[in-house]
């Protein structure tokens, strides 16, 4: 109780919105917000996911069963299936395809029928029959439904990641728009995560893609604006995706949103994945959750409190060479131990060569195990993240938020919406909706069409009208 309670007062102290940033408490010379406060570094345990793969079922190459099979054989402990626009089942069960989906990757899917696993051998993944701990005990990999990454069939890939919720099954999606996808997940009660969003601002292929974002700020908006209106339900930002070619600068987006959002009080966790497609992509990107039990409840505990950590074998931007990938063990952290009183950070880890401490402008900071706040980090930081350099890759830790005596956090400025073409495109896409849903002869054409296709979901038809300019470039 003591522990919950002094977290509570340090994030209400750290995060107050008020008119005026807040102060650090009197007489406490340091004040820092931990991700990982809540965890018990000698009883909880840290499992492997991968919370972004796809399937045949929309535009994958493999069929599921054997999405399912590779990722129990590489030690996966937590699975969740995110196909485009097709809500994800139990493991022995068909989803409800999105046939156009499907048909723009044709030379994936080539129209093959669905395969999900047998419930026997669902069981036997589930419960661990044949796979151990080093202890003996069996080690079963957990099934995560509802799983749908949103915005299937647009222009610049900008997708979004619904765990959850049902919401999402069908909805092609709008171009540039973020707002649409993640105000459906939250009124659903699910989450969201924004994905690659190099995809969408394309800093990769600027000239100066280090400064990019301080030209554009408007694209900082673009994204910082959805996290802040749903902040509730949108718990992150995907930072590095699949081999990083076209994420390598979204870490510098990150610390430009952690720049303009933490004064408003909202605090997005970093996320990394595999986006799988082919063979051989499955285990270029995962997460590591720090929980209590493997269990889907304390799973989405972990991905709205952050206690987890991103991985990447291709950390292309960190180490400034965008053909290295790496081998080997992921790094390891053990202990995370925070000292207010002393103002120091430090990280026990095993399987790393080096610890990397950056914060504003993605500027690095300092290198080592241990961060001493006074000596490492300027009068005007307010937060640091940290990142482990191994022969594997990169594993990357969620900032700490911190405060000095008298130090305030910068005024709250005010984070627009930039209005582009996806404004109006949602409004129609909002009242096609609408209008399907509620119209009996759509309703009823819909029962018609699924006669020939069991499989078929209503937006084959009306969404090929305002979809189908907008299918996404094959990744």
């Amino acid at each position: 109780m003591k522990k919950t309670l002094s977290v509570v007062l340090c994030l209400a102290l750290l995060f107050a919105m008020l008119p005026v940033a807040a102060q650090a408490q009197e007489g406490t010379p340091f004040i820092i917000g931990n991700p990982y406060e809540s965890v018990d570094w000698d009883t909880w345990q840290q499992f492997k996911a991968q919370l972004h793969v796809h399937t045949d079922a929309s535009d994958g190459v493999l069929p599921k069963d054997e999405v399912i099979e590779i990722h129990y054989a590489l030690d996966y402990d937590i699975l969740a299936i995110t196909d485009h626009m097709t809500t994800g089942v139990r493991w022995d069960e068909i989803p409800r395809t999105v046939p156009l989906m499907r048909l723009m990757e044709i030379n994936r899917t080539g129209f093959r029928p669905i395969t999900p696993l047998t419930t026997e051998r669902r069981m036997e993944i589930i419960t661990g029959a044949d796979r151990t701990w080093s202890n003996g005990d069996p080690r079963p990999m957990l099934e995560v439904t509802q799983g749908n990454e949103l915005n299937g069939a647009v222009f610049r890939q900008n997708h979004v990641q619904g765990f959850f919720t049902d919401y999402g099954q069908g909805k092609l999606g709008v171009t540039l728009d973020f707002i649409r996808p993640m105000r459906g997940v939250h009124r659903s009660g699910g989450i969201s995560v924004i994905n690659h969003p190099g995809d969408t601002h394309r800093a990769q292929h600027d000239s100066e893609p280090l400064t990019f974002f301080d030209r554009y700020p408007n694209w900082v908006d673009k994204f910082a604006y959805p996290l802040l209106r749903f902040h509730e339900s949108a718990v992150g930002i995907d930072i590095n995706s699949g081999w990083g070619n076209n994420t390598r600068y979204d870490r510098v987006l990150y610390d430009r949103l952690l720049e303009r959002l933490i004064p408003h009080g909202v605090l997005p966790w970093s996320f990394t994945w595999s986006d799988g497609h082919s063979p051989g992509e499955f285990d270029r990107a995962w997460s590591v959750h720090v929980m209590t039990e493997l269990t889907v409840p304390e799973l989405r505990r972990s991905m709205e409190q952050g206690t987890f950590f991103g991985f990447s074998r291709s950390p292309q931007f960190e180490l400034n060479d965008f053909e290295w990938r790496g081998e080997g063990p992921a790094p390891v952290v053990n202990r995370i131990t925070v000292c207010e009183t002393a103002g120091t950070i430090e990280i026990e880890a095993d399987l790393y060569d080096e610890i990397v401490w950056v914060s504003h402008r993605t500027r690095e900071v300092h290198r080592g195990n241990t961060l001493e706040i006074a000596e490492h980090l300027e009068d005007d930081y307010f937060f640091v993240r940290a990142y482990l350099l191994g022969s594997g890759g990169a594993l990357f830790v969620q900032p700490f938020t911190v405060l000095r005596q008298g130090q305030t956090l910068p005024a709250p400025e005010r984070i627009r919406n930039p209005f582009d073409y996806s404004v109006p495109l949602r409004w129609v896409a909002d009242f096609s909706d609408l209008w399907i849903n509620i119209f009996p002869i759509s309703n009823a054409m819909w029962g018609w069409l699924t006669r020939f296709d069991p499989q078929l979901d209503w937006p084959w038809l009306f969404n090929l009208i305002y979809g189908w300019i907008g299918r996404p470039v094959a990744r």
